[in-house]
């Protein structure tokens, strides 16, 4: 029970001070790319539509960390573009932030794959459950007060514009993009209980992602791929490897963290793939001092493809009964 004080104590800690959210962590990144760049937008040339749920750190505290996406996009090849929208709701203790954004990219196609611009727009909402939070000189014997000015006693939610902007490269075997977001450094404000502000700042953050598929065999494909994230300040690395067996079961693992003070998680990764579906499920064993308060992470995914048929030309041919 001691560390479950601690940890309370922590996010009250948060929701005071806090001057930059962090994004929210995804280990399927590979498979649902269109959660971190814009631009990607309609390059798989199908209508695609993909949701996640990942649970954080299960254990570690009452109230749960999570997050939950959902996104849709498709190409439009008639302006060499792609659309779609991306939702991603955010939960980290009492406080939850919800980022809804349509996003636009150009495509060019080239010999050796294709390119897309990107930039995506739209708003951030956070919240803070203020009347279930608990200070240490709070009184709450007949109601809330937390006899602490910079604290709500009530829920309490803020609204802030949000842009990203990306470039993203992909053929049948390689995938490249780079992007970033909160560009315009997005703040949200909340009211204390004395009616003071606070400012939730949404760091501006930058995402590095490749990966390439190799042949081994007619029945088995891998793919190496890699994430970069950096706030500017900190640096987190992502390194997995995933198989395809028989174009349908997915099996793979992926490590978070390249030095002692940022190593994270060991993943395993399981899927299969049926008729434009694919649902995969991935477990995070936690690496780092925080694995004697949690029993792990997990997520889930479901990605729903139809592709577009290409139109094809057809050659007509005429007779002439003088050539034969």
């Amino acid at each position: 029970m001691l560390h479950r004080l601690y940890i309370l104590i922590f996010f009250s800690i948060i929701y005071i001070c806090i001057n930059a959210q962090s994004e929210p962590q995804f280990t399927q990144y590979m498979y649902n790319r269109y959660l971190f760049n814009p631009a990607y937008a309609g390059h798989d040339d199908a209508l695609e539509i993909s949701a996640i749920h990942r649970s954080q750190y299960v254990a570690l505290a009452n109230r749960f960390i999570a997050t939950q996406g959902l996104n849709l996009n498709l190409p439009i090849d008639a302006i060499s573009s792609g659309i779609g929208i991306t939702a991603i709701n955010d939960l980290i203790g009492f406080q939850r932030s919800t980022y809804v954004a349509l996003n636009y990219d150009y495509r060019k196609k080239f010999k050796w794959g294709k390119m897309g611009i990107g930039i995506g727009a739209g708003i951030i909402q956070t919240s803070i459950d203020g009347d279930k939070l608990r200070a240490p000189e709070g009184n709450y014997g007949g109601g809330v007060n937390h006899n602490d000015n910079f604290l709500p006693n009530n829920l309490q939610q803020g609204i802030a514009p949000d842009l990203s902007f990306g470039i993203y490269f992909n053929s049948e075997k390689y995938f490249a993009g780079a992007s970033i977001n909160h560009i315009a450094f997005s703040s949200a404000t909340v009211k204390s209980e004395s009616g003071d502000k606070t400012k939730l700042n949404f760091s501006r953050d930058l995402f590095f992602m490749g990966g390439y598929d190799f042949k081994v065999s007619n029945k088995f494909s891998m793919m190496p791929s890699a994430l970069i994230k950096t706030d500017f300040k900190k640096v987190q690395l992502d390194l997995s490897i995933t198989g395809t067996i028989i174009n349908n079961i997915i099996t793979g693992i992926s490590f978070r963290g390249y030095t002692k003070n940022t190593i994270d998680a060991l993943a395993v990764i399981l899927g299969f793939r049926y008729k434009g579906v694919q649902l995969i499920y991935s477990y995070d064993a936690n690496l780092s001092y925080l694995t004697k308060f949690n029993t792990g992470s997990h997520e889930i995914s479901l990605n729903y493809r139809y592709p577009f048929k290409k139109k094809e030309s057809r050659g007509y041919f005429y007779h002439n009964p003088r050539f034969n």
